[in-house]
């Protein structure tokens, strides 16, 4: 079984972190380095953006600072509170049993999960993944995770465990970083929300919690080396961060007004929007899809690629959509059949 590295950042910044996942992709992707498993924490309260949810707020609001995930799906709190961790290997089956090597894009995170909830279950909670992109304990949530694979092939799964700071926290979170509520958030109490403090009854620390991750993963996939970030890799990390914060990766959406045409449907993660900018001539010239759902960005790219320029209609639109994901190269999570997704783009008026 290939070996996974396993590295544990006590503190790292999220646009390090991000920087740090778009190397070992790319790395691992080239088979210059082997799948590695992060465990990490950032300094400061958060909320962890999902990598499609339209945000065009400040970095920084009322205490709250705001990070965007290379992978997609909701937002989720991060920083003090949380702890997360990321998995990247050369392509989504490599660490699986052959009977998965034709895993479908909707078993991935069964699979890649299934090393944070050993880790759970030993500390003593009574944790699941129930499906889409929920980790629960007692059927409340107590995370969530997401995955993104590059076009390379390479794969990465992101999860996210409340510690002492839940998603009902998250909530007053997201009210302070964006009172106009352009980011989605559902409702959360303690009847349908958990935190590791509250499951335990009692305090745990990162480095416990840390070393419980990894041992879930070593008794999924085998052979776990743990070793330290070496400099090269930090000093990758801090460029790409950087490169990344030269794009205005944070603020996603921030010319609205250069669409003339939207529509919005409720998903099965929360809400999802395609924004297009259609001439005269009833051409698509462009479109943005945003909102609650989990894709792989080359397929959003080549999405958007093959719409432009074509006729905004029923029967362009199905034939772009199904030739980016008929064929299982790429994947849309969150919206169900991909007829919902035609009709989405089609009808937007």
């Amino acid at each position: 079984m290939t070996a996974l590295d396993a590295i544990v950042i006590p503190a790292i910044a999220p646009l390090e972190i991000a920087g740090l996942e778009l190397y070992l992709l790319e790395a691992t992707a080239a088979r210059q380095a082997a799948p590695a498993l992060i465990v990490y924490a950032s300094p400061g309260r958060m909320v962890s953006l999902g990598r499609y949810q339209l945000y065009c707020g400040d970095p920084v609001r009322s205490g709250i600072g705001a990070a965007r995930r290379l992978t997609g799906g909701r937002a989720i709190g991060a920083g003090e509170g949380w702890l997360s961790l990321a998995l990247v290997a050369p392509d989504k089956s490599l660490l699986l049993p052959e009977r998965d090597a034709a895993l479908k894009p909707d078993q991935v995170m069964n699979r890649y999960v299934r090393g944070l909830l050993n880790a759970m279950r030993a500390l003593g909670i009574d944790c699941f993944y129930p499906g889409r992109d929920a980790i629960t304990s007692q059927r409340r949530e107590l995370g969530a995770c997401s995955f993104e694979v590059n076009a390379g092939g390479a794969m990465l799964f992101e999860a996210t465990i409340a510690v002492n700071r839940g998603m009902e926290e998250l909530l007053h979170d997201l009210d302070r970083l964006d009172p106009g509520g352009s980011v989605h958030c559902p409702m959360y109490g303690p009847e349908n929300a958990a935190k590791l403090v509250r499951e335990l009854d009692r305090d745990i620390g990162f480095a416990e919690l840390a070393r419980a991750i990894v041992a879930g993963y070593a008794a999924s996939f085998g052979a776990v080396r743990e070793r330290a970030l070496e400099p090269p890799e930090r000093a990758q990390a801090t460029r790409r961060a950087q490169a990344l914060d030269a794009t205005r990766w944070l603020r996603l959406g921030v010319e609205p007004e250069s669409f003339n045409r939207s529509n919005r449907a409720a998903g099965q993660l929360g809400a999802v929007e395609a924004r297009l900018e259609v001439a005269d001539s009833f051409k698509i010239e462009r479109l943005l899809l945003s909102g609650d759902f989990i894709a792989n960005s080359p397929g959003i790219a080549e999405l958007e690629h093959a719409l432009a320029g074509q006729a905004l209609n029923l029967a362009s639109v199905a034939r772009a959509v199904i030739d980016t994901y008929g064929d299982g190269r790429n994947f849309f999570l969150g919206l169900g059949e991909l007829d919902n997704l035609v009709r989405l783009i089609a009808e937007a008026a």
